[in-house]
């Protein structure tokens, strides 16, 4: 059984209108967690152990009460987050030591979960 060769050009074409058209879906973020602050300064981080809505929703969690954050958006797909906050009342160091501080686990010991590749 022979294929046309038209059939070829038409799958390609077809996957690069479906991989256009679904590009929206991976560059919406996955947490949008807003706070009671002022943001005045923004950074975006890249993190390793933000992979999937859970890591990144237990990774917002992190910074549930501390002040001077004003908003969380994380992007599993990209390992990036983005803080919106106010340097007056928290460092960027700070948002670092917070997300690399170890966490205890179920079984009495701690890990190291997320790590900062880059920050800007």
């Amino acid at each position: 059984m022979r294929i046309p060769t038209i059939i070829l050009p038409l799958l390609v074409a077809a996957t690069m209108f479906g991989g256009y058209a679904l590009r929206g879906a991976f560059t919406q973020p996955t947490t949008n967690l807003v706070f009671e602050a002022s943001p005045s300064a923004t950074m975006t981080c890249t993190v390793k152990g933000v992979k999937c809505k859970g890591t990144a929703n237990f990774f917002t969690q992190l910074y549930n009460g501390t002040s001077g954050i004003a908003s969380i958006k994380t992007f599993a797909a990209e390992h990036k987050v983005v803080f919106d906050f106010d340097p007056a009342l928290i460092s960027k160091e700070r948002i670092k030591e917070i997300m690399e501080a170890p966490i205890p686990l179920r079984d009495g010991t701690s890990r190291q979960i997320f790590f900062c590749e880059s920050m800007d």
